[in-house]
C-alpha cells in the first residue's frame, strides 16, 4: 500500500515513528511529511505537500498525526490579568483544523472508496465533563474541530474514501511494553479501515487495547 503520514516525528517510542517503522517493516511504501508553521506559510506548506505526493499513483492511507494547539493550556491563561494571545490561538486551529482539511483535500485526487483518511485526536476533545486536564482548552478544543472535520469528510469527500478518528490513550509514562502494545493495535487497524468505520471515533485504551466505537453523539 501507499501510505502517507503527516507528523512522523523522530522518536521510535512515540506513535508517529513507531507507526512509520512498523509499516515500512511490513513492506508498504511510506511518504513522510513534516512542517513547521514558524518556517513556512500555510500556503507554502500545502503546495509543498502537493509536490511531495505527486509521484504517487494512489494513496491508500493518509494519516494526520501532527500535534499542536497547546494554547490556552495553563490555569494562568484564564485569569483576568492574562492578555489573550491571538496568534497562538490561530496556530492551534491551523494545525488541528485548516492544515488537515487542506492536506486531506489534496490527497483525495489520489484516493478512491478503498482508501482511508485517519486523524489522531483524543478523548479529551469530546469528553467535556471530565475532571482532568481541564486547563488544556486550546489543545482539546482545536482537536474537537478535527473530530468534526472528520465527520464532514466522511460524509462528503469526493473520492468516497473512508474517514475516521482514532482517539486512543497511549500510556507512554507506564513503559515501552504497554505503549508498544497499544501502538501496534492502532497501526494494524489503520491498515485495515472498514466501510463501517467511516465517520466513527475509535477508542483504544490500555491495558487491553480493545478497539471500540465511541458510543456518544447518538440521538
Amino acid at each position: 500500500m501507499n501510505i502517507v503520514i503527516v507528523g512522523p516525528g523522530s522518536d521510535p517510542d512515540k506513535f508517529g515513528t513507531f507507526f512509520s517503522n512498523m509499516v515500512e517493516n511490513k513492506g508498504h511504501t511510506l511518504t513522510k511529511f513534516s512542517y513547521r508553521l514558524h518556517n513556512e506559510s500555510f500556503e507554502d506548506i500545502v503546495n509543498r505537500y502537493e509536490s511531495e505526493i505527486s509521484h504517487l499513483d494512489r494513496i491508500d492511507v493518509f494519516l494526520y498525526n501532527s500535534i499542536g494547539g497547546f494554547y490556552p493550556g495553563q490555569p494562568i491563561h484564564y485569569s483576568s490579568t492574562h492578555e489573550v494571545k491571538y496568534m497562538e490561538w490561530q496556530e492551534g486551529i491551523l494545525i488541528n483544523g485548516a492544515m488537515p482539511h487542506a492536506l486531506s483535500l489534496k490527497s483525495l485526487s489520489k484516493m478512491d472508496e478503498k482508501s482511508s483518511i485517519v486523524f489522531m485526536t483524543s478523548s479529551g476533545s469530546y469528553l467535556v465533563n471530565r475532571d482532568n486536564y481541564l486547563d488544556l482548552a486550546g489543545y482539546f478544543g482545536t482537536k474537537g474541530a478535527l473530530n468534526h472535520l472528520s465527520r464532514a469528510l466522511a460524509e462528503y469527500n469526493s473520492a468516497g474514501a473512508k474517514v475516521c478518528v482514532m482517539a486512543p490513550h497511549i500510556p507512554y509514562a507506564d513503559g515501552k511494553e504497554i505503549s508498544a502494545k497499544i501502538m501496534t493495535i492502532l497501526t494494524e487497524k489503520m491498515l485495515n479501515i472498514l466501510p463501517e468505520d467511516n465517520g466513527k471515533v475509535l477508542q483504544c485504551f490500555p491495558p487491553e487495547g480493545n478497539l471500540h466505537y465511541y458510543p456518544g453523539g447518538k440521538h
